[in-house]
């Protein structure tokens, strides 16, 4: 499906974790999801504070974890989760990194949403096995050694604060970064699926004054657009690149 103007109408996963909505992530979230609506694009979000996502795998969970004939096995909150991963091509992550790493409800969605599933079986889920079991080699089985089931998701974007300078978070492991780019993508999502990284870095030493160009524009964000110049709300273009 296309926009009038021809450019490509996507069907975008917000998914947002931050807990004060007066924060500066929260405006990130809501300048992604204003942008990509007027842009002409479909936008679902999943505000895991606001809607009380479960943060824990609970025992129960994890002991039906490989019980994939078992649709009941899935919690309500998880199986929206991944019928609403199941129906984007795009998802884009906004959060604060903290002490390198995502937020415990972040971490937590991840823990129960990206739960294993069966092709043959027709039961939802975002991995598999491989026949040969977890091996990189292993048929249809990706650099991850899984088999990914939400192969429609061709594009991930993350948008993430930092309190701390670009190099101390490089030499820190920046493992939410990795989490994403690496394990989620190439696990759950399609081969060819693309990542962009926007790290928004040293926040806590950088005034609101200063932030302020930074934020990604509401009537640009997530448009397509071509031949953009760097500059103040650059994050907002690249966006509208990748997505677009």
């Amino acid at each position: 499906m296309t926009n009038k103007d021809g450019s490509p109408k996507r069907k975008m996963l917000l998914v947002h974790a931050h807990p004060l909505a007066s924060s500066y992530s929260s405006a990130l979230a809501a300048a992604v999801e204003e942008g990509a609506r007027a842009g002409g694009h479909e936008l679902r979000r999943i505000s895991l504070y606001d809607q009380n996502y479960g943060v824990k795998l609970t025992a129960s969970e994890r002991a039906a974890y490989f019980e994939t004939t078992r649709p009941e096995r899935l919690a309500s909150d998880v199986r929206r989760a991944l019928t609403d991963l199941s129906w984007c091509d795009s998802v884009v992550f906004v959060y604060p990194t903290w002490w390198f790493n995502v937020p415990a409800a972040l971490k937590g969605f991840f823990d129960r949403t990206f739960q294993p599933g069966s092709s043959t079986a027709g039961a939802i889920g975002a991995w598999e096995f491989p026949p040969t079991g977890c091996d990189a080699a292993g048929e249809g089985a990706s650099s991850t050694g899984l088999r990914p089931l939400l192969t429609n998701v061709k594009r991930v974007a993350a948008v993430s604060t930092y309190g701390a300078p670009q190099h101390i978070a490089f030499l820190a492991g920046d493992n939410g970064r990795n989490c994403i780019a690496t394990a989620i993508r190439h696990g759950a999502f399609a081969p060819d699926c693309t990542c962009l990284w926007l790290g928004l870095y040293a926040i806590d030493s950088t005034s609101g004054q200063a932030r302020a160009p930074t934020l990604p524009s509401p009537s640009t964000l997530c448009r397509p657009r071509h031949g953009l110049s760097a500059g103040p709300g650059g994050e907002s273009q690249m966006i509208c690149r990748h997505l677009g």
